[in-house]
């Protein structure tokens, strides 16, 4: 009898523990938020099982849909701690508090987030970890990390340099396209027109990169790398290495077996990099001189074998296409749906086309205003990625929050991107039209004003308006950082890709009346690759010369 007693008060106390844990929790989260406490720690959101707190909701909801949930349930802009088990993470939404945890994401040239992407995702080998940190760097190997991340991407993806680059991909784009055998007088249908373009375009990107041979090698990296982008999407830098999906590491060995085998073949000995400035911007066996120059930096420091090489062309790989391919097509997509934008940007961009020169005018393509401010718009609304700060010290956000040392602040660029009074404060005209609608203008102001304004963050046009972000970069992040290859290359790249496909091709929405209804739902995620619900059919044809 007493057994059976011990039993059902056990069972009892089984049901009842997780309630109780959570009402208490759901009590001690609401007094943190209203305690007048200077500098206190983020409240954690209430859990029902100690121990495994919020980790079985992320594992079955996944990350994306879990804390897009929590930011409807919790949503008074206040910073909260989610635990992946026993690690946590901060989420933090207020303007005030993310503007501060971007400016102190920037003092490190290579950033502990980076370097958690680099171990738990890439897969770089443990010997040399510990270099990026400077930990386990000697004096003589700082330099070398620092030239591979720093003053490679200033030499090759800025100025003249990455104006060669970007002439290089428009030919590789352009011959792509043009093999298609599309016609000039009848139209051709895509059906599915996100999954074609981007597989052309990420090709175009890696043979503007790797060069050809990369794709005698490895055939299927193309596949396999939208199988691992996919496969990622919910993995944010500080989350243990076991939330890294098992079909991630499947796919990841394949990527870094088959980039191994690519310079093996092409990277071998110690100067297979020999550059000169006559030497033309695209090896197609050996890459870019922006690649070769870099893989050739980290051959040579101590303790960079192959696999960490090869790790590390993957993280350049990823940077190059999981944002950009997809904030492109987004851009292309809505200037499609738009009969007059597509018109003005046509004409913006023959300018500065073959035809008025020997070569295209990368310079002046890139800060045509509209174009810019298409890219800020695409980023704002059509992508939602994630920027994590993590320190060794702890971050005071303002006089009552605090970040403890060594938790990551992750920061989601589409929260901020949709807070209609923060925009409305820092400049009114953007909220003209509501955040929650595409608004190609929406970062263009008068060219008087803006001549006003910071001149770095301004481009001015003929037309009487200018490209500004000054004052909203810390609600634009997702445009505004951009970590490995800089700015710069991702505004080129962007341009590029537009200019082919638009002075070159005449596109056309099948359906203009339906694209609302595939578009993915604002806030429906927290982070992660947005898409189009349903497949989005396009017509082309080429443009008739004139």
């Amino acid at each position: 009898m007493l057994h059976g007693q011990t039993a059902l008060f056990s069972v009892a106390a089984l049901i009842v523990l997780p309630f109780f844990t959570y009402y208490v929790t759901t009590l001690l989260f609401y007094r943190r938020v209203r305690s007048n406490e200077c500098k206190k720690t983020p409240p954690t959101i209430p859990f029902y099982v100690p121990g495994v707190f919020h980790a079985f909701s992320l594992a079955t909801s996944g990350p994306q849909e879990y804390i897009a949930q929590l930011m409807k349930d919790y949503g008074d802009f206040v910073p909260f701690l989610i635990k992946a088990g026993p690690q946590p993470f901060l989420i933090v939404r207020d303007p005030v508090h993310v503007k501060k945890a971007l400016t102190a994401s920037q003092h490190r040239p290579i950033s502990i987030a980076h370097v958690e992407m680099l171990d738990k995702v890439f897969a770089i080998s443990p010997s040399v970890l510990n270099k990026y940190t400077g930990k386990g760097a000697s004096e003589a190997e700082k330099p070398a990390l620092e030239n591979a991340y720093v003053a490679l991407t200033q030499k090759y993806l800025a100025g003249e340099s990455l104006s060669a680059l970007a002439e290089s991909y428009i030919s590789i784009l352009s011959d792509n396209l043009h093999n298609k055998m599309f016609q000039a007088v009848t139209w051709t249908l895509i059906e599915n027109s996100w999954e074609f373009f981007r597989q052309v375009i990420t090709r175009c990107i890696l043979q503007s990169l790797l060069g050809t041979d990369v794709f005698k090698q490895y055939p299927g990296i193309i596949r396999d790398y939208w199988t691992f982008a996919e496969a990622i999407d919910g993995f944010l830098p500080g989350m243990p290495r076991y939330w890294v999906p098992s079909a991630a590491n499947q796919v990841r060995e394949r990527l870094l077996r088959g980039i191994e085998k690519w310079l093996k073949a092409n990277h071998s000995g110690s100067d297979f990099a020999r550059l000169e400035e006559s030497d033309p911007v695209l090896d197609n066996l050996k890459g870019a001189k922006f690649i070769q120059e870099r893989d050739h930096v980290l051959a040579n420091a101590e303790g960079f074998d192959l696999t960490s090489r090869a790790a590390e062309i993957l993280s350049v790989i990823h940077e190059a296409n999981s944002t950009l391919v997809s904030c492109t097509l987004w851009t292309s997509l809505e200037v499609m749906r738009r009969e007059q934008l597509a018109k003005q940007l046509a004409t913006s961009i023959t300018r500065y086309s073959p035809s008025q020169g020997a070569t295209w005018n990368i310079y002046d393509l890139t800060n045509i205003p509209i174009m810019d401010s298409l890219l800020a718009e695409s980023f704002r609304l059509r992508t939602a990625t994630t920027v994590a700060h993590i320190d060794y010290q702890s971050l005071q956000l303002d006089e009552h929050w605090t970040v403890p040392r060594k938790t990551p602040a992750i920061l989601l660029s589409q929260d901020v991107a949709l807070n209609t009074k923060a925009w409305a404060e820092s400049r009114p005209r953007t909220v003209e039209k509501s955040l929650d609608t595409y608004w190609a203008e929406r970062f263009l102001v008068p060219s008087r004003a803006a001549s006003k304004a910071n001149q770095r963050g301004q481009r001015n046009d003929v037309g009487g308006t200018a490209f500004s972000i000054e004052g909203l970069e810390h609600l634009n992040i997702g445009c505004t950082q951009r970590y490995l290859l800089g700015h710069d290359y991702f505004r080129t790249m962007h341009a590029a890709t537009l200019a082919i496909l638009f002075n070159e091709f005449e596109l056309q929405l099948c359906d203009p009346e339906l694209f609302d209804e595939l578009l993915p739902p604002v806030r429906g995620v927290a982070f992660g690759i947005l898409k189009p619900i349903e497949q989005v059919e396009v017509r082309i044809r080429k443009r008739k010369s004139t």
